[in-house]
């Protein structure tokens, strides 16, 4: 993995996308790419507040135009991102939100949705893969129960 984490941003989901891309990045030491995209070319005044926002020791700020999932995983093929990383505004399909799930089929990287009400901590030392009670633990610090 060298490409970037791509954190898809849109103002509303963003929050918990940001801080997992923010540590995706930090512990794989891979750039990090925020990417905002607008449906309109018209939207010159928000592509300024987007970039002034933004805190200055972000790797990388995009601000593209056109259809959101059509730039996010047109993106993330260019720059071969490592990551996408993406807020879910809430059930729009069975289980993620009509954009998440278009970039999760399509993408050639690995995406993660980060719904809204996650609580999302701050890095924290990862824990060693293995298996423990049942639980397997992944370098990511999440944690999957296995069924027997």
């Amino acid at each position: 993995m060298k490409g970037p984490v791509i954190c898809g941003v849109d103002g509303t989901s963003a929050l918990g996308a940001v801080e997992v891309a923010r540590d995706l990045a930090e512990r794989y030491e891979l750039p990090l790419m925020y990417v905002h995209v607008l449906d309109r070319e018209d939207d010159a005044e928000t592509d300024e507040e987007l970039r002034e926002a933004t805190p200055p020791n972000h790797t990388e700020v995009v601000i593209v135009h056109g259809h959101p999932a059509d730039r996010l995983v047109t993106l993330a093929r260019e720059r071969r991102a490592s990551f996408v990383v993406l807020g879910n505004h809430g059930p729009r399909s069975s289980l993620l939100g009509s954009i998440s799930a278009d970039v999760a089929r399509r993408a050639t990287c690995p995406v993660v949705v980060v719904p809204t009400t996650a609580g999302v901590p701050r890095a924290q030392p990862a824990p060693e893969p293995g298996v423990e009670g049942g639980i397997v633990r992944f370098p990511l610090g999440h944690a999957v129960r296995t069924v027997a």
